[in-house]
């Protein structure tokens, strides 16, 4: 049961999980994703979607908005 609960609140990022325990707060939550700095491209759409995904399934909005956001962008500069 600790490991399906730990599994459920890992939070993904683009080449693994953070595994920072629920209970302890992170003042990183999405730092680079949401960064003026951050850039991405088209190749790294699917990345965005499973990342988008894996906080829509967790009930994380703000990080789920942040990938949204970003996905949006693509869309914007691809067309």
């Amino acid at each position: 049961m600790a490991k399906l609960r730990r599994e459920m609140h890992r939070r993904m990022l683009g080449n693994g999980y953070c595994a920072r325990p629920v209970e302890t707060d992170c003042y990183f939550e999405s730092i680079c994703e949401s960064c003026t700095f951050f850039v991405t491209t088209i190749e790294f759409r699917p990345i965005l979607e499973r990342q988008r995904d894996d906080a829509a399934a967790k009930g994380q909005i703000v990080r789920e908005r942040i990938f949204d956001g970003l996905l949006s962008r693509l869309d914007e500069d691809a067309s």
